[in-house]
């Protein structure tokens, strides 16, 4: 029972830490980080957070290894969408003139 309680509180606190860089990018943006990204953010927070102690860290220099992975990781996500954004069309050189009396 201990065991599934501590479990629980490491997805939980690593699914904060990945939470984080996505609200920050969300305010930043005026909300324009993408709520899809949201899953994508905390599933890469979590992967990465459990890859830690998988790799061989283990102690208390493993657990904030594994809370600054959980962070890190989306947000270079966030960091790679938006710089990797295809660019806007251009204007048409033809814009809309309203209809003339």
């Amino acid at each position: 029972m201990y065991t599934a309680i501590f479990v629980g509180l490491y997805l939980l606190g690593w699914s904060v830490a990945a939470f984080l860089p996505w609200l920050g990018w969300s305010v930043a943006t005026r909300g324009r980080a993408g709520l899809w990204n949201l899953p994508l953010c905390l599933f890469a927070g979590i992967v990465a957070a459990l890859a830690v102690p998988i790799a061989g860290a283990t102690g208390a220099a493993g657990l904030a290894a594994s809370f600054a992975a959980a962070f890190l990781v989306p947000l270079a996500l966030m960091a790679l969408r938006q710089w990797a954004r295809l660019p806007s069309p251009a204007a048409s050189p033809h814009a809309e003139v309203p209809p003339q009396r």
